[in-house]
């Protein structure tokens, strides 16, 4: 549609305000004038004006830059807005400051967090402060809101924020079971706050002091005292054995002396950490502790990954004790999938049981039951929680005599291969 101006004046100015942006508008003057004799003369000029949008740019930085998983991070707003028009609705037409402007009801501002969540209606130039828990690298994006000059409209960016990786913390526990000949068995507690333990790479290495030797000496009550004597200052480590890439680590002690056994944790982004566990080794027993369950027959069943295995436990009286870390016998506690099996993989493997087992079946024939036993579903009160041992009391064959029927019981495991210690007191 055309406009049209007229004034008999030609320095007068006027305005015409555009309905919508337009990437080319033609504008023609027209000025009439008398030469003196009443001759009228008319002249043109056109020019095309063009009205632009508003526009800002969205931005936002880190700090640090490459936050970990467990740092405050602060995600700092850099939006360009050169016509200072974020957060508002409606502009007026001089644009000379803010008077007359007309702000948005919310403010402008929203970020994605995706896996961490939203945060929305921020401040142009409000900082927050979050903890970005994704590893490795985080996506976020930046929503901002402004005013075109016609229209409100919204501009996205989004980013990828590397991460810094932690390194594992390398740890292990011992079991130890102390005979003429030592035998060690170690199992790694290593953790990683970015993966799975499961997921971590398990490294042993081995090593005995050659410079190392035992001296023999008697007590008061003329018993044998066996002593390792070594000197910091001038240790030759020599490697006696290793294993890489297992969760556990055993050893049969050949010699006597001072020994250093050293783990190796590394995760998946070949960060890595290890720790030295010093310790001395002689030929001796180890004694008695009437406090822990004193075993006449023991074992360890290894199940594999991926499988069905058919397993059998012949404990009728005991459980995993978490604190020190092995079965303790307890002639009130009848042994259950969950007080010998769940809480032993728990607590050696620092993972919830449901992570390396789906289901455990058992079946004991005098009941004619089938349980199934899920891990981090079935309650400890339940049913399916079966005694590793089932008492039969009923004399079915008229000889007064009390059996016990070991459960036999299926384990169908994930992908990682675990182990599961066993013992039956004396």
């Amino acid at each position: 549609m055309d406009t049209n101006y007229e004034s008999d004046t030609f320095t007068d100015p006027f305005q015409h305000i555009a309905s919508c942006p337009s990437s080319s508008v033609p504008i023609k003057q027209y000025l009439t004038i008398d030469d003196g004799t009443g001759k009228l003369f008319t002249y043109e000029l056109q020019k095309d004006l063009t009205w632009k949008e508003y526009t800002i740019t969205p931005n936002f930085s880190t700090d640090p830059i490459e936050p970990t998983i467990i740092d405050n991070t602060d995600i700092i707003p850099n939006i360009d807005d050169p016509y200072d028009v974020v957060g508002y609705k409606d502009k007026d037409q001089t644009h000379d400051n803010n008077d007359g402007d007309t702000l948005d009801d919310i403010l402008p501002v929203d970020y994605d967090l995706f896996e961490d969540g939203t945060r929305t209606e921020k401040g142009e130039d409000e900082t927050i402060t979050e903890v970005l828990s994704v590893p490795r690298e985080q996506h976020i994006k930046q929503t901002v809101r402004y005013f075109t000059g016609w229209e409100v409209k919204y501009v996205e960016l989004e980013k990828v924020i590397q991460k810094t990786n932690i390194p594992p913390k390398a740890c292990n526990e011992l079991d130890a079971s102390c005979y003429t000949v030592p035998v060690h068995y170690y199992t790694s507690c290593s953790t990683d706050q970015e993966d799975n333990p499961e997921d971590l790479t398990i490294n042993w290495h081995l090593y005995k002091d050659n410079n190392s030797y035992v001296e023999i000496s008697e007590d008061d009550d003329g018993n044998e005292v066996r002593t390792v004597v070594h000197d910091d200052d001038n240790l030759d480590w020599v490697e006696v054995a290793t294993r890489e890439g297992n969760p556990a680590f055993s050893y049969t002690y050949n010699d006597e002396g001072y020994y250093k056994l050293t783990e190796i944790a590394i995760d998946k982004d070949d960060a890595e950490n290890n720790v030295d566990r010093l310790y001395d080794i002689v030929f001796k027993s180890c004694g008695s502790d009437t406090s822990e369950q004193d075993l006449m027959a023991s074992g360890i069943i290894e199940v594999e990954a991926n499988v069905w295995q058919l397993c059998a436990i012949p404990m009728v009286y005991g459980y995993w004790n978490k604190d020190t870390h092995k079965i303790a016998y307890n002639k009130d506690v009848r042994s259950t999938v969950k007080n010998v099996i769940i809480d032993q993989i728990e607590d050696v493997y620092g993972t919830e049981a449901k992570d390396l087992i789906i289901v455990i079946n058992g079946y004991v024939g005098d009941e004619n039951i089938y349980r199934n036993y899920v891990p981090g579903f079935t309650k400890d009160t339940s049913v399916h929680n079966f005694k590793l041992v089932y008492i039969d009391e009923d004399y079915d064959v008229d000889d007064d005599i009390t059996k016990f029927e070991i459960s036999g019981f299926w384990i169908k495991s994930k992908g990682t291969p675990f182990e599961i210690k066993w013992g039956v007191e004396k």
